[in-house]
This record gives structure tokens, sequence and C-alpha cells, in this order.
């Protein structure tokens, strides 16, 4: 049995305010490419075997993850192993969503080979995902453009405090407002280089948050009044004139101010010729354009700085992870 799983662009948090008593929420994207993998079979053991050439850092840190959500899913199940076969993977910490897929997808494959199909809200309980963004779940469990509600926000509530998934492993998934089809092409232009991940994802978090009230309002109101019906109206001047305005405002504004100053200029010289924005803490840019023109430009980037790095066209996943059997 095999599944494949979408990764997903992160638009931008909601609200890292927290005065009305909620915070996070997110809006994004599920992506049909790049996407994980894994195939799972009965065994009395945990067995990981990788189908695919991988950084060896980044191998020990997939495979930790898988195993770990493997072992927490067996637990559940009564179950004590599972071979699993890699055959394709998101590269971590790139923007993309990789960590919530990769454990999403292990609890998934390891549950339905013993007869057990747990939903993506359980599976995100058990392996510890969807603490901040509820983009990862939804993308996983019914891909499209989406846009979650966040968390209760206050003592005694969902959080006590501003903190990233990786840091938030008891909270709840969030509830999903609004899920739509989304039907424009996008390209991805991932440059390798620094990550944001562990504690000093966390110490960003403490420095940049609570992010000022007039932020979070105008998100809310260009969310919820030009982005939203421009899905639904397939206006996409409408949506990307939001994508770049976003850049700018709320947390979605450090996230992008944290990026080195190359990186920082080729989004501008994106934003000239498309609608183009840093996923989560990036450092791959998503932009929505003419995709020649864009991967002319990121090629461009790429030789000026010499900086190695892969440009994708790909499209939105509207159906979430997929079973092959």
């Amino acid at each position: 049995m095999k599944l494949n799983s979408p990764s997903r662009i992160h638009m931008g948090l909601i609200d890292l305010n927290g005065e009305l008593g909620r915070v996070d929420g997110g809006v994004g994207v599920a992506l049909d490419y790049p996407n994980f993998q894994i195939e799972g079979k009965e065994s009395s053991e945990i067995e990981i075997d990788f189908r695919i050439e991988i950084d060896e850092k980044d191998k020990e840190n997939l495979e930790s993850r898988i195993k770990n959500a493997a072992k927490n899913v067996l637990d559940i199940i009564g179950e004590t192993g599972i071979s699993l076969k890699v055959n394709d993977a998101i590269l971590s910490h790139s923007g993309l969503g990789s960590g919530t897929q990769v454990s999403l997808s292990t609890g998934k494959i390891t549950s339905l080979v013993y007869g057990i199909d747990l939903n993506a809200e359980t599976l995100a309980k058990i392996t510890g995902r969807g603490g901040t963004s509820g983009i990862g779940v939804a993308a996983f469990e019914t891909g499209g453009f989406i846009v979650d509600g966040g968390h209760t926000f206050g003592e005694g509530k969902d959080k006590i405090d501003f903190r990233p998934s990786s840091a938030s492993k008891d909270v709840k998934p969030s509830p999903v407002l609004f899920r739509h089809d989304f039907d424009w092409d996008i390209v991805l232009t991932i440059p390798k280089g620094e990550q944001v991940c562990g504690d000093r994802e966390v110490d960003i978090f403490r420095k940049f948050c609570p992010v000022p009230t007039e932020d979070v309002q105008k998100i809310c109101r260009l969310v919820l009044m030009k982005m939203m019906p421009a899905v639904i109206e397939k206006d996409f001047d409408s949506f990307g004139k939001v994508v770049n305005e976003l850049q700018n405002l709320g947390f979605k504004r450090a996230e992008v101010g944290l990026q080195k100053e190359s990186l920082k200029g080729l989004l501008s010289k994106l934003q000239e010729v498309s609608y183009s924005g840093i996923s989560s803490f990036g450092p791959t840019i998503y932009s929505l354009g003419d995709k020649d023109t864009i991967t002319e430009i990121s090629n461009e980037f790429f030789d000026k700085f010499g900086i190695e790095g892969e440009i994708i066209s790909t499209k939105a996943n509207n159906s979430g992870y997929e079973i092959i059997k």
C-alpha cells in the first residue's frame, strides 16, 4: 500500500496579536508537487528504507520524524512494527510543510496497514502537528485553498503564548473556516541555504509577537473581503494583489525581513512581473503569473549569486492525500 501526500504553501498567519482571545489562523494552498510518498506493510518492528537520494542530515531528520510518528500510532493501535519505504520527499525546512506531511502520512499508512482508518485531526493530535497553523493538516485531508481559524488564547485556553507548531505539541488542530478548489498554476523558487527551525523559530515568535492590532485588522479584511471572494469568482488579479500586500503585514513582515538581502531582492523583482510571496519562514518563494518570465528571473538570480536551487512549476492539489493500493 502506498500513500501520496501534498506539500503546501503558507501565505500567512492571520492573528498573532491575541486581543480577541484567539491566535494563529492561517491562509494557504495545497500543492500537487513536491509531494511525500511512503509505502507500508506489516512488520514486527519499525523498519525504514529510503528509495531516494537525500542529504545525510536531511535523511537523519526525516528518519527521526517517521520513526516517532510510526511509534506513536503503533502504540495507539496496539501494534509493534511497520515496514516503510520512502519513495519521494519534500525538502525539510523549506517552507513547504514537510514536517506535517511526513508525520500525517506515516501515521495514516501505519494505521491503514492494520485496517484502522484514523482521520487527519486524530493523527495530528497523536503526532503533535497543527499546533499553530491548520493549513498542513487540512491540506493533507482535503487539499485546496484553505483558511483556518486558529486557537483560543489565554489562561486555560488552547494556547497561553505565541509559539510555532514544533513547540505546540499538545494543541488541537485549528478549525477550517473556508476551503475551495484553487485553479491557478504556481511557480516555486527554492534556493538552498539558511533554514529557520527549532529553537531559532521559537525565539522569532517571542521577539515579534504580539503583532500590531492594526496589521491584524487589515489582514482579516484582505482575506475575508478580497482573497476568499477572488478564489470563488476566479479573480486572479484581486487574489494576487493580496498576496503581494500580505508580505508587508503582521508576522509575515517578520518572516520576509529575516531573509537574506539577495532573496528579498528576488522577491521584489518577481513582484514586478507576478504576484509573489515567501511561504512560511522560507526560503521558498511562490509566484503566480507567467511561468516563463518567473523561471527566467529566478534562474538569473541563481546565476548572479552562485546559489544552487530548484524552480518547480506546479499546481494546486484539490483532493488531499491519495492511497495507491
